[in-house]
């Protein structure tokens, strides 16, 4: 009966991405992150599956975006200078990614890093620490730059609500110079 079961369940994921391709980063790159044991919460988004040798020592909260390039490294490889004097060597960490997460293109997560809820990491960030909650986090190393708050107060008039490829494409169209300002749809 459990063979059955799991059949069925492999079917139902299969089946997902066949009528959903778009959402590939949702069914099968999540699968294998849990796989690994890596700890995922719910309503996550994986474009990239680089979970280091100790996958088991990453925890993702819920609705977490991980772009593609996003490395985690849950282990220090420098200690292999000391190796012929200790051979038992280690240096190792956990990560953590609190709820509502963005993690930009080509980030590197260090051992021992804590990032909090509500935050965005710019790309090609490399990160080690503890990290407030609705911080935007950049650099190299990666700082926080700014909260949230100001980076939504920054960019409010720059932001469009045109999800789909289609409405994207017809708006270029129509603005030719490329200035997608928003025309005051925010308060």
């Amino acid at each position: 009966m459990t063979t059955i079961i799991r059949k069925l369940k492999k079917i139902q994921r299969r089946v997902k991405i066949l009528l959903h391709p778009e959402k590939i980063a949702e069914f099968y790159n999540i699968e294998y992150a849990k796989s690994l044991g890596v700890i995922v919460g719910k309503n996550c988004r994986f474009f990239s599956t680089s979970f280091s040798t100790e996958p088991f020592l990453i925890e993702i909260g819920d609705h977490v975006t991980i772009t593609d390039g996003v490395q985690f490294i849950t282990h220090d490889g420098g200690v292999w200078v000391f190796r012929e004097q200790y051979p038992d060597i280690e240096l190792f960490g956990r990560i953590k990614i609190g709820n509502n997460v963005f993690i930009g293109l080509n980030s590197i997560i260090l051992p021992n890093t804590e990032i909090d809820n509500n935050c965005i990491i710019a790309a090609g960030s490399v990160v080690k620490g503890k990290f407030e909650a609705k911080s935007i986090i950049a650099g190299v190393p990666a700082k926080r730059i700014s909260s949230i708050d100001e980076y939504f107060e920054r960019n409010k008039e720059r932001f469009t609500y045109i999800r789909s490829h289609k409405n994207k494409f017809n708006l270029i169209k129509k603005n030719a110079d490329g200035a997608f300002i928003n025309k005051g749809n925010i308060k």
